[in-house]
């Protein structure tokens, strides 16, 4: 095992490698910075490139792509209200408060090191744990994803400020949204009102690049001369870099965050997003100060991105020992090793053992780069937050407009844009908070989806989502997240 190690260092210090590595994470950190432009968009787009490439040196600039993509996303989040990726939407919940607050540089140093901490944790978990993990997530069926969900949408307890009620009825919402289009049981239609936009279903990036930053946009243009005081406040990255007490403060968070990253990560289909999501929730519950969610808790920034860069080494686990991709983006990587003739599963440890030990060194080191390579962009981007929010507002307009176009190259993504950034202006105007509606059109697919499949394989029996032990935790586990607050908190009821 250590001569593999060996030399897969050797190798990966080689000059080509080192500018694969290179590459591959500025790439990363520009796709998830961009919306429309997802990490899987980015991989795809890597992979022409990648035909004349020796294995090891493809495989590196995609990993690095990948893992740049996922840390890029909460740069704009941060900055800008504009989630880059996903699983960047509670950075914004936080992150972007902080920024307004005239902290975004204290915001993106957590941000940072919380990213490369969980990323670095999760890549030794893969070298160390990848029998285990693989063999916990070959138990998961439709009803255990069917109970991952709910306890995904048990976090909107913790997400719905003052209002338990306007919480629901915002997470009731996001879970219409998500039946909307063709049937994945039947293929029928269901709320298209006879219209094909509405066919493919509402797509995440484009309600969420509206709930999130039009609406955001809508409600700043109501006051022109506001301006935010971080514009005049900032003192820069050094000045503003956290103490170490900040983190040894909220070191149980830390200590969760990236095991529930990477175990969500090693689940097929469940990603970074679940994760960020699910480490956000728990945050939110076993937090001493709940009420500093949602405008600018430090706790549940450490937490998301703690755990969607965790997600990273779990999504690669099983790929590597199983073959089956955990994310998008991994199953963007199977065509990577399709095109250099390999096939990712339990053999190729034996057959080709530098490849797998390359991918975790790249991994490794893509994690180490980004730390630099962020900080410089980081740099540039704070540059434009020193500017008066009216100045860049029209450009994060047209970041939007783009992002969504860019999705199908259609002009329907960007009527349905402008339509959910006037809902999430008023839910914002009328005290709904947006994320329970986030979380649900996230979630709410897949929980259908298992529900069913679920139901078929027991003929209409609900008793197999509590007669599996893994089923039956999970949601006991929801159940409990749900109930618990209201007895700790009961000041959450006074807005009901």
């Amino acid at each position: 095992m250590f001569e593999h190690y060996l030399t897969a260092f050797a190798a990966i210090f080689q000059p080509q490698i080192l500018l694969a590595l290179t590459l591959g994470g500025l790439w990363g950190l520009m796709a998830g910075a961009l919306p429309g432009i997802s990490t899987s968009m980015g991989v795809v787009l890597l992979l022409p490139f990648t035909y004349a490439m020796s294995p090891l040196a493809a495989f590196t600039i995609l990993v690095a792509a990948y893992c740049g993509g996922i840390t890029g996303g909460s740069i704009t989040s941060i900055l800008f209200g504009i989630p880059g990726e996903p699983s960047s939407v509670p950075t914004v919940i936080e992150g972007h408060s902080l920024a307004k607050q005239g902290r975004a540089a204290y915001a993106l140093w957590i941000f940072l090191l919380c990213s490369i901490g969980g990323g670095i944790f999760s890549v030794f978990v893969m070298m160390a744990a990848t029998p285990i993990i693989a063999n916990f997530a070959l138990r998961f069926g439709p009803p255990e994803y069917f109970a991952l969900t709910m306890l995904g949408l048990s976090v909107v307890s913790g997400l719905s400020g003052g209002s338990v009620l306007k919480g629901l009825i915002s997470c009731m919402f996001g879970i219409f949204l998500a039946t909307i289009g063709t049937d994945g049981i039947t293929g029928l239609e269901r709320f298209t009102f006879g219209t094909t936009i509405l066919l493919g279903g509402i797509s995440f990036i484009t309600a969420m690049v509206g709930l999130l930053a039009v609406s955001e946009i809508f409600i700043e243009a109501e006051e022109p001369f506001k301006e935010y005081k971080g514009s005049a406040n900032y003192r820069g990255m050094k000045e503003e870099m956290p103490k170490f007490s900040e983190f040894k403060k909220n070191w149980p968070t830390l200590a969760k965050s990236p095991i529930i990253g990477t175990i969500v990560g090693a689940l097929p289909g469940a990603g970074a997003t679940i994760a960020a999501f699910l480490a956000y929730g728990e945050a939110a519950r076993t937090s001493k100060h709940p009420e500093k969610f949602g405008n600018g808790a430090v706790e549940g920034l450490m937490a998301a991105e703690s755990a969607n860069n965790a997600s990273t080494g779990g999504s690669m686990t099983i790929l590597l020992s199983l073959g089956i991709p955990g994310s998008n983006t991994t199953a963007m990587l199977i065509a990577a090793f399709m095109i250099h003739g390999l096939q990712p599963g339990p053999l190729l440890l034996t057959q080709r053992p530098d490849i797998i030990y390359g991918i975790f060194v790249a991994m490794l080191m893509a994690n180490v780069f980004l730390l630099g390579l962020t900080i410089v962009g980081i740099r540039l981007f704070l540059q434009l937050n020193r500017l008066p929010y009216s100045v860049f507002s029209a450009a994060i307009m047209i970041l939007c407009v783009i992002g969504a176009f860019g999705l199908n190259n259609n002009m329907d993504d960007l009527y349905l844009m402008l339509a959910f950034g006037l809902i999430g202006y008023y839910m914002r105007k009328y005290g709904f908070p947006i994320a329970p509606a986030v979380l649900a059109l996230v979630l709410g697919d897949l929980a259908e989806l298992s529900l069913r499949r679920s139901l078929l394989l027991s003929l209409g029996d609900p008793l197999i989502l509590v007669s599996r032990p893994l089923s039956a935790i999970l949601l006991a586990a929801a159940v409990i997240s749900i109930v618990y607050p209201l007895f700790k908190k009961p000041k959450m009821l006074q807005g009901l």
